[in-house]
């Protein structure tokens, strides 16, 4: 039986396809991945490069104007061809192979478990089953969402119920799980993600500074390395300005817009460098090809901020930077857009969004499902994505949230280490578990082996009718199981 369960484990994949990057993992290699979900094309000029998946990062000698074809929009595949190129560049980084030119047959016997969209077509369902099965020839699958993976990466024992609200780069989703089944009937969205902000943060900077409205993929590291959440709408006790002895964490928005109305050169304000792609240093050193902080408090880099440094992080006196601008490099302000943008989730009229504010959205989500769990979900709320690593995420949504709850009901909300890849170590404490385990028994449930699927039909389906799929709808746990 060991031997047996050395096996299973050495044939595992997990890959989990978000709209702005691709999450994967195999049990060969301890390493987890996480590449762009897109296909590059740098401008016109000598360094003209198109690139797939992880080589946008690790190859790209010119980010300015970088034109991006990504395989999925608003939360869908919309172009599987690109989505098919990004998944060879990662199947072939995650499993240490030479070539992308031949990926037929790559996964020939492996237990796969990959992620779908919430609420997903079941004409998308029907195409994730084909190329799996019947271009990389996977033995079992799983299709499932980021959500039902994140309670099996949480410490043991699990909860019964939780909450799961997933803030990816197309929506926000609030996802209820009560053991360990998604009850797909409370299931509520916020038509709010990264990728909004982003585009939003692009204006900014084109209206009051530089036009960005081309340089997508910079605005966008930017966002993710300055940007944070205030600690509330506005002071209990109406105060303009924070007390002189009052932490920068503890500031609320209103203060925060009146002391730069105050002084707009003020300890939160950042000089951000945009790089300079003609001068070859910028382009070799990974700290400055983005971008990077010359004076102001530094950006950070790391999956979470801890929130002991929060504090330097808002408004920290920090030493100025080594790296030197030239009269050739831009310099772009950031000052209130570090907190204005994610402010967008607790007030989404304010950019004209007529839907309720994330707390709003939980507090909805947690009412759907049946009374006996609603006091154990709000105790065990989970925040994953990428907007979930911003810094004050969690402080302030926890103190909006308590006046949503319950009196008597704590509310706790709980960001994993890393919220981005957190479905990954789910996946992988599913396939190390013994069959006889828990989780073991869990994915044994859920798997479509191709040989079942190919007896039921495979992709030869009449029109209207779903051939081989129709055993994911019985297995996966989908918003359409039968």
């Amino acid at each position: 039986m060991r031997r047996a369960r050395k096996e299973a484990a050495a044939a595992a994949v997990v890959l989990d396809t978000g709209a702005a990057h691709v999450h994967i993992a195999c049990s060969e290699h301890p390493d987890m991945h996480t590449i762009p979900n897109a296909i590059a094309r740098t401008r016109q000029g000598v360094r003209r490069q198109v690139l797939v998946g992880d080589l946008i990062e690790s190859e790209c000698q010119d980010y300015g104007g970088l034109q991006l074809r990504q395989p999925m929009d608003r939360g869908m595949i919309v172009d599987w061809a690109a989505q098919k190129s990004v998944w060879d560049r990662a199947l072939v980084k995650a499993l240490g192979c030479k070539t992308t030119t031949d990926t037929f047959g790559l996964l020939r016997g492996r237990t796969v478990i990959v992620t779908e969209p919430y609420f997903a077509l079941p004409e998308q369902q029907r195409a994730f089953d084909m190329l799996l099965f019947e271009w990389y020839e996977a033995g079992a699958i799983w299709r499932t969402t980021t959500a039902q993976l994140i309670p099996w990466s949480l410490t043991t024992p699990r909860p019964e119920a939780l909450l799961v609200v997933d803030m990816g780069h197309s929506y926000t989703h609030a996802v209820p799980i009560i053991r360990d089944q998604v009850v797909w009937d409370a299931v509520r969205r916020l038509d709010l993600g990264g990728k909004v902000l982003t585009s939003l943060l692009k204006v900014l900077f084109s209206y009051r500074q530089w036009n960005m409205m081309d340089e997508t993929y910079l605005t966008d590291k930017m966002k993710c390395s300055s940007c944070f959440v205030a600690a509330c709408a506005r002071d209990e006790e109406r105060r303009r300005f924070p007390p002189q002895d009052a932490s920068p964490s503890s500031w609320s928005f209103e203060q925060l817009v009146e002391m730069f109305h105050a002084d707009e050169d003020n300890a939160m304000v950042q000089q951000y460098v945009l790089p300079n792609y003609a001068t070859p240093e910028d382009v070799a050193d990974p700290r400055t090809k983005y971008g990077h902080v010359l004076s102001g408090p530094a950006a950070y880099d790391t999956p979470t901020l801890p929130e002991d440094e929060l504090d330097a992080f808002i408004a920290g006196s920090t030493t100025p930077s080594q790296h030197v601008a030239s009269t050739e490099h831009q310099v772009l302000r950031l000052g209130q857009e570090r907190f204005q943008l994610f402010e967008s989730f607790f007030a989404p009229k304010r950019i004209g969004l007529d839907q309720g504010s994330l707390p709003e959205l939980i507090a909805t989500c947690i009412s759907h499902v049946p009374e006996e769990a609603r006091d154990m979900l709000w105790t065990q709320i989970v925040l994953v994505g990428g907007s979930a690593r911003v810094p004050g995420l969690r402080r302030r949504l926890s103190q909006e949230l308590r006046m949503w709850a319950p009196d008597d009901v704590p509310v706790q909300i709980h960001v994993p280490h890393d919220p981005i890849e957190a479905s990954l170590h789910g996946a992988r404490t599913l396939w190390q578990a013994s069959p006889t385990s828990e989780a073991g028994r869990c994915l044994a449930s859920h798997l479509v082996q191709r040989s079942a699927w190919l007896d039921a039909g495979g992709s030869h389906a009449p029109p209207g009718e779903r051939g081989g799929t129709t055993l994911g709808d019985a297995h996966f746990g989908g918003w359409n199981t039968t």
